[in-house]
Order: C-alpha cells, then structure tokens, then sequence
C-alpha cells in the first residue's frame, strides 16, 4: 500500500459537484497531495463473482460502482481545477490526486483474485492519477503494522 506521508488535512463526505461526495479525503493541501477515497462493502463477495457461464469470476457490480465514482471525481476535479472554488478547497498550483477504493474481505480470494486485484492497481490510473483498490484486510494490517511502529518509538 502506497503512503501519502503525514496528513496534514482530512474531510469526510467532501462534496464535489451536484450530488457526488467523496467518503473520505486526506492529504496534505500545503505539499498538494491529496487522496480520494471511497469505502465500498466490506462483504468477501464484493469484489468478484463468478459468472455462470465461465470459471473465471468477473468484477462485481459494487466494485464497479466504486471504481466508477473515483472516475467521475477525477473527472470534476479536472473540470473544476481553474475555478476559485478547487483554490480554495486544494491550494493554488498543482496539485497530485490519488484515489483509494477500500472494497471486500481476503477471505474467499484466491491467489489469482489478489493478482488480479494487484495488477489493477498497479495498472489501471484515471487520468494519470494512481487508483489502489484494497479489501478491509489489507487496510487492517497496514493501520495495525503504522500504529505498531509508531507507538514502538
């Protein structure tokens, strides 16, 4: 999982345009780093299903659904990023956006799942933004391993 650094600034439900919000939104508006995030189900079924005509499973509607609202903000933030509004909300200057999709369970993914769920990640970006997609699980042990360190210090 992929680090930001320290957050300086955070806003949940942040309203875009219209009637779409982010659930979530951290970052570091002096820096202009900024990250997206959306929080999907958090059921093992959430991210494939399996079709009933081929064996192997298709990306699931909730997490389309996810995905799909990370692109429609990319896509206003885009729109908006001259106005005074996005100044005032981000700062002046650039500003690098990231979008986070935290969706599903480990359990039930099997090892080719989690490659599939990696290489989208790793592969797939809007705009030239990054977008990581994780299950609960992962965010679990990557909170648990950051709050261990720093309390060990």
């Amino acid at each position: 999982m992929r680090t930001l650094g320290r957050a300086s600034d955070f806003v949940f439900e942040f309203p875009f345009v219209g009637d779409c919000s982010a659930d979530l939104i951290v970052g570091d508006k002096a820096l202009g780093i900024i990250c997206v995030v959306e929080f999907e189900d958090g059921r093992g079924e959430s991210i494939f299903n399996k079709p009933q005509i081929r064996s192997t499973k298709e990306w699931c509607r909730r997490f389309e659904h996810g995905f799909s609202q990370i692109v429609d903000w990319f896509c206003m933030l885009d729109d908006a990023k001259k106005s005074e509004r996005f100044k005032k909300d981000f700062g002046p200057g650039h500003v690098r956006f990231s979008g986070l999709l935290i969706i599903g369970r480990d359990a039930g993914l099997t090892e080719y799942e989690r490659f599939r769920l990696r290489w989208r990640t790793e592969k797939v970006g809007v705009d030239n933004h990054s977008v990581e997609c994780i299950t609960f699980d992962v965010l679990h042990r990557h909170m648990d391993q950051h709050l261990q360190l720093n309390t060990s210090i």
